[in-house]
């Protein structure tokens, strides 16, 4: 344990006085029951023997469980599995100095139902999947030593959800054991039970209600004490304990300049309440020291607000992916990593889905100013149908918020993702909870199934809306990939309260396969090592970097225009990337901008990606990504900024530049205020494109000067005509005789199938990448977007990137590519086509080749309809018909007619 983890462990969890703890981290023993006997044998009686095992830990991390060998299909492998009732003992002893004392025994974060006997003598039952498990021992432990066991059952009990991230084997396991603090505490028969923080952040002031309870069976009487670490700030009130339990009220000024608690400057306070009782001849103390932060969270119309600050939330997922223990962090500082990098990246946002973390997580978002959405561990569609489920959902609620609800980032709670059944048994939930405690916002579901905002709901988090999806995807671009001049206000018109994007993005990246090596855990990769088997198999193994950086960003200028869509739209309420790291579950969704371990894939560095995922991000309303030389681009500049205070004056410079950094146009707009939580329009850049030049890839950046903040957007142009040089190529949309005959002697031929064209044995393709995962959602091409090189001659007059940007939508909209399993494994098309993962095939949409004596140059885009109203089509045209009768066209690789025949003639798949 480090220093700053014991600081943290002494300053969060321990009190000041009046309460002591024996650690029971250590070697326990330990059996399995897989044909749950244990009880019907008295195991709890009995010295249990054979093994032996670490606490705090897994059956996982043991090895214990059925061996298993081949890969799990969709997700990652356990070695070990195991469900059912595990038992482990140890003996304790109890100190002479606890004798009077109230003993408990606290266990952080067992999975998933727990019992206690002590000697053999039963302390109860707990089935908490968010909090821990307490029991209180007091009668069974006397001074002395004694037997504790405890059995911890894994077995699916509750109907939450077999996907429900709480449980799934999809992410952290349903695993068996204990982690996070084991200990027996032990205090005076009279204490402070809770303690629930109220703050007024416009008086300044504190309301601390507190639960008081008394075992000793006699009356109690004195008083209780709150202060404020580092602040004069303190209270005290008189209590009388003639009974069980008393709650206390304490209302605490603050200083007028305390500092409130937000995303900017996360400011958390310490209180330690003090009690002290006096009854039969004795003085019993107790104290207890909790954190929270001043500050309000709430809605204003269709916008959160923090501190009555509009509020943009910018988040990611968390999964519950931790492929190492297979469990979430339990100590502070492997939290802290988590919003260090995501912070880094500009988010301010989790979202904990269908889990709730543990304190650490929370101690951790205090500190860093992060904004949390816990849900109960439920993903079902039984809710309101299910009396156990509804009982277990409505008694973990409370429990969350019992445990968790001081901390300031705490600001949301949801029951559950995508939740189907009852929903007025729903409505009756979160009124409840709300009622129990009204510091944090509340939503019945993540991606609500009602097409509208329920009753209860403050919030309204959803993929889809009556007028349609909060997602780009199926509602643009599958249709036409045109310009960026539009948003989701019509969305939000129909919200009385905020809406969130749910789950923006889901774009598949190829695995990186350096990875790998990175599964030193409880969880391994044998599902990718056979993708990556395969690929090798196919002859592309050397080219699994080259799909990983081509696809991965391509996949993320998709997000960014996820993003960018959510924050162009006026009083929008933020979005849930799912998510900046990979989703290895679920047919192995490796939709992250970073692994599963939340390392770099060097898709975009840190500073890249807050260009447009940032608390201020310039906008650029374009009516369209492809020109013609003559036009005039006309775009309007905007920039959404949810700061901590309005940009007083600020002006926005633009430039246009080439690829061959030759300065198109630059200019500055005038200077304007900028109010946080808006969309602020700053003005229209304006500039000719002409007179005709060759083709060419500009780049519009728009910054703020004064600030960091920056954006960037590409563009194409084209000439309106082309005049391709007069040769002695073929140009043919068949291999027919006289094509044959040109190759024969020894000609070039270049082959453009015409669109419908039956001819070759080919895949469908689309724009988009894979959404999630080609074996999770089997009804799509499953295509990753090309990978080419860009200094091909065959490209000269055709500026591209390695990857698919939009210009290639008019290309590859729609379109096929030819499967090349069974040609030469030398072959790489001039423009592959990068299939999933879970296929591998090898896929070219332009290919050359040489063909006896003659020089073959293929394309199964589109490259003949329509040309006049397809600059994209006409240019790349142009470009290859160039190259195939240049003296540079001479292909490398030599295909045998059978072969070809056969490619082109099979039906396609």
């Amino acid at each position: 344990m480090t220093l700053k983890t014991l600081t943290a462990f002494l300053l969060f969890t321990l009190p000041a006085f009046g309460r002591s703890s024996i650690p029971l981290a250590g070697t326990w023993d330990f059996r399995l029951d897989p044909e749950k006997v244990g009880h019907a044998r008295n195991w709890q009686g009995e010295r249990i023997a054979g093994e032996s095992i670490y606490l705090p830990g897994s059956t996982d991390q043991a090895g214990y469980g059925n061996k298993t060998s081949g890969p799990e299909k969709g997700w990652l492998s356990r070695p070990a599995t195991y469900e059912g009732p595990a038992w482990y003992q140890r003996d304790v002893h109890i100190p002479e100095s606890w004798r009077g004392k109230r003993i408990t025994l606290f266990l952080e974060r067992p999975h998933w139902q727990t019992e206690v006997w002590v000697n053999g003598r039963a302390a109860g039952v707990e089935n908490s999947l968010s909090t821990p498990h307490v029991y209180d021992l007091t009668s069974l432990l006397a001074p002395g030593r004694h037997r504790l066991t405890i059995c911890v059952d894994n077995t699916y009990r509750i109907d939450v959800g077999r996907n429900a991230h709480s449980v799934t084997d999809h992410t952290q396991t349903n695993w068996n054991g204990i982690v996070g603090r084991i200990e027996l505490q032990a205090s005076d028969p009279a204490w402070i039970d809770s303690a629930r923080v109220y703050t007024d952040v416009k008086s300044r002031a504190v309301r601390v209600v507190a639960e008081v309870r008394n075992a000793t069976g006699t009356p109690l009487a004195g008083e209780i004490m709150a202060s404020v670490a580092g602040t004069v700030a303190q209270a005290s009130s008189a209590v009388s304990l003639p009974a069980a339990a008393q709650s206390v009220e304490l209302l605490i000024p603050m200083p007028k300049n305390t500092r409130l608690w937000d995303e900017y400057v996360p400011s958390v306070q310490e209180l330690e309440l003090t009690l002290t009782l006096r009854g039969a001849g004795k003085v019993l103390r107790d104290s207890t020291r909790t954190t929270f932060g001043l500050r309000s969270i709430g809605t204003q119309g269709t916008q959160f607000v923090l501190n009555d600050r509009p509020l943009f939330l910018r988040g990611t997922l968390e999964c519950n992916i931790f492929p190492l223990t297979g469990y979430p962090p339990m100590d502070v500082e492997g939290w802290e990593r988590l919003y260090r990098i995501a912070r880094a990246y500009g988010l301010n946002h989790f979202r904990f889905h269908s889990w709730c973390p543990p304190e650490a997580a929370f101690i951790a978002a205090d500190k860093a100013g992060f904004l949390l959405q816990v849900e109960l561990p439920v993903w079902s569609s039984r809710v309101g149908k299910d009396a156990e489920l509804d009982a277990f959902m409505r008694a973990e609620g409370e429990r969350i918020l019992k445990s968790y609800g001081n901390h300031p980032s705490f600001t949301m709670l949801c029951l559950g993702n995508e939740l189907t059944g009852d929903f007025e048994t729903m409505d009756k939930m979160v009124t409840a909870l709300r009622e129990k405690d009204p510091r944090r916002l509340y939503t019945f579901s993540s991606d609500h199934r009602r097409r509208a905002p329920g009753p209860t709901s403050d919030y309204y988090v959803s993929h889809n809306t009556t007028l349609g999806p909060v997602r780009i995807h199926g509602a643009r671009f599958g249709k036409t990939m045109s310009n960026t001049d539009y948003d989701f206000s019509d969305m939000v018109k129909l919200m009385p309260m905020p809406l969130v994007a749910h789950e923006l993005g889901q774009w598949v990246v190829f695995p990186d396969y350096k990875e790998l090596g990175s599964y030193t855990g409880v969880l391994k990769p044998r599902n990718l090592e056979a993708f990556q088997h395969q690929l090798a198999q196919r002859g592309m193994a050397d080219q699994a970097a080259a799909f990983q950086a081509a696809s991965g960003k391509f996949a993320w200028l998709v997000y960014k225009e996820d993003m960018e869509a959510a924050l162009r739209t006026p009083r929008f309420g933020g979005y849930q990337l799912l998510q900046i790291h990979d989703f290895p579950g679920q047919g192995e969704a490796l939709v992250g901008l970073l692994d599963s371990f939340w390392n770099s894939k060097g898709i975009f560095t840190p500073e890249e990606f807050r260009r447009f995922n940032s608390e201020t991000v310039p906008l650029l309303r374009l009516p369209k990504f492809v020109w013609t030389y003559g036009e005039r681009l006309k775009a309007r500049v905007e920039v959404a900024h949810y700061g901590k205070q309005p940009l007083t004056r600020t002006v926005a410079s633009w430039s246009v530049r080439g690829d061959d950094g030759r300065t198109w146009s630059t200019g500055k707009l005038r200077a304007v205020t900028i109010p946080v939580g808006s969309v602020t329009n700053l003005g229209e850049i304006s500039f000719p494109l002409g007179p005709a030049q060759r083709a060419a890839r500009l780049k519009v950046t728009v910054a703020l000067e004064g600030t960091d903040a920056r954006n960037d957007w590409d563009i194409w142009v084209y000439p309106k005509e082309l005049v391709t040089p007069p040769g002695e190529v073929l140009v043919t949309g068949t291999l027919d005789r006289a094509a044959w005959d040109k190759l024969s002697s020894g000609g070039s031929v270049a082959l453009l199938l015409a669109p419908g064209s039956s001819a070759g044995r080919t895949l469908p393709m689309r724009f988009l990448p894979v959404f999630w995962s080609l074996s999770w959602f089997k009804a799509q091409p499953g295509t990753l977007g090309i990978l080419t090189d860009p200094s091909h001659p065959a490209l000269r007059e055709f500026p591209t990137d390695m990857h698919s940007n939009w210009q290639w939508w008019e290309l590859t909209q729609n379109a096929r590519a030819f499967i090349l399993d069974d040609l030469p494994g030398s072959l790489r098309p001039v423009v592959q086509v990068i299939d999933d993962y879970h296929r591998n095939h090898k896929l070219g949409a332009v290919l050359e080749a040489r063909v006896g004596k003659g020089r073959l140059l293929i394309s199964s885009l589109d490259l003949v309809s329509d040309l006049d109203q397809r600059p994209v089509a006409r240019q790349l045209r142009h470009s290859l018909l160039s190259y195939a009768q240049s003296q540079s066209f001479q292909p490398e690789v030599e295909l045998d007619p059978s072969a070809l025949s056969t490619l082109l003639t099979n039906r396609g798949q």
